[in-house]
């Protein structure tokens, strides 16, 4: 049984994938690096307590989606410069890309979901406590973890076109 003949994108198209792919590695690593430095020092009565990402649930369920999504994002950006310098595209990367885009776009949704989730309930917690100035440090903790949730946000969006993108490309080939 012939394949049907396939045509390539235009030129246009793949610079657009490309430059989507980098977007979305920018804001992942924009992400890692916000959550990553996020911590903050309280000194009580006293007491002094320290308090990092790590500490919260949701911030490093964030920064395991933003690594997943940032070595997917590479991974996918190596493709996409091997097929624009080659112009050869392999058949498993129509697929790669179709699940990959897919999956991954959701769990950097869900991730960014949570950050912003978390950081407006424990900061109407801690207001409920005391009241917050700008220059507060725990304010400072919960406004990077809103920074870090819309760059994991901005990088989902970019991902999700590229969804659509894959969509479209695996949509004109069949694999047998």
């Amino acid at each position: 049984m012939a394949s049907p003949p396939t045509s390539q994108p235009p030129v246009s198209l793949k610079v657009v994938v490309l430059f989507l792919r980098v977007l979305t590695g920018v804001f992942l690593v924009i992400t890692v690096i916000i959550l990553s430095t996020n911590s903050i020092t309280i000194e009580s009565q006293g007491t002094v307590m320290k308090f990092h990402f790590k500490d919260v649930s949701a911030f490093r369920y964030m920064f395991s989606a933003a690594i997943i999504g940032l070595v997917y994002a590479v991974i996918q950006l190596f493709f996409t410069i091997s097929e624009l310098a080659t112009r050869i595209k392999y058949p498993i990367n129509y697929q790669l890309e179709f699940y990959g885009d897919k999956i991954i776009s959701y769990l950097l949704a869900t991730g960014s979901a949570a950050g912003f989730g978390v950081s407006k309930d424990l900061k109407d917690a801690i207001l409920a406590l005391v009241v917050l100035d700008p220059t507060d440090p725990v304010d400072n903790f919960f406004s990077r973890g809103y920074a870090s949730a819309s760059m994991l946000l901005l990088a989902f969006v970019c991902l999700a076109i590229l969804s659509v993108f894959s969509s479209f490309a695996i949509s004109k080939h069949q694999f047998t």
